[in-house]
């Protein structure tokens, strides 16, 4: 297959109806292509210019022969972690952040409060998607059951705007996938 400029994407978040990063309860199910429209999701608000990242990890173990030389390799473990930043401090961020039950949300005479707890608390699971363009172009990336597992390091300066780090485990579905990339190419067949 020759090489083709056309094939290089880049990643800005595909935003223009809702957030990028979409949650839902657990058991959603897969979208058929990138443009699905997913009923039900949270919008998850702006996210960081440092975008989104996805970690695939494979953990293997070498077999190799007599004198050394690798035979083979058996793919032991996988965990695919997916982490970005929020830029909105809100009620959803910081339920994202902190975890569902630790955020509570309150009207009185002097405004509305959120307030985060931290504690060693579970994060719930959650089905995720990633909604990405380039041009026509998009990829949905789409975690059936994902859970926050770690939330980052948060710093607080005059010059530059507060982000709520959080880094997404992802646990495999009935067929054995965690994580699934959706490219649609946006050009439309017939008409």
């Amino acid at each position: 297959m020759p090489v083709s400029a056309a094939n290089v994407m880049v990643g800005a978040a595909d935003q223009e109806t809702t957030g990028a990063i979409l949650n839902h309860d657990v058991g959603q199910t897969k979208p058929a292509n990138a443009l699905d429209v997913l009923s039900g999701y949270k919008d998850s608000g702006y996210i960081s210019s440092d975008g989104l990242t996805l970690t695939p990890e494979y953990n293997t173990t070498d077999i190799t022969e007599w004198n050394g030389a690798l035979v083979r390799r058996i793919i032991e473990s996988f965990n695919g972690t997916l982490s970005w930043a929020h830029l909105e401090t809100d009620e959803e961020s910081l339920r994202i952040w902190a975890g569902d039950v630790n955020v509570e949300e309150a009207t009185a005479e002097v405004g509305k409060t959120i307030t985060a707890a931290l504690g060693a608390h579970e994060h719930p699971h959650r089905a995720w998607a990633f909604r990405i363009k380039d041009g026509e172009r998009r990829i949905l990336i789409w975690v059936p059951d994902g859970q926050v597992t770690d939330a980052g390091e948060v710093t607080f300066t005059k010059s530059g705007a507060i982000t709520w780090p959080v880094t997404l485990s992802t646990y495999p579905d009935d067929a054995g996938n965690c994580i699934y990339i959706i490219l649609t190419d946006g050009t439309v067949v017939g008409g």
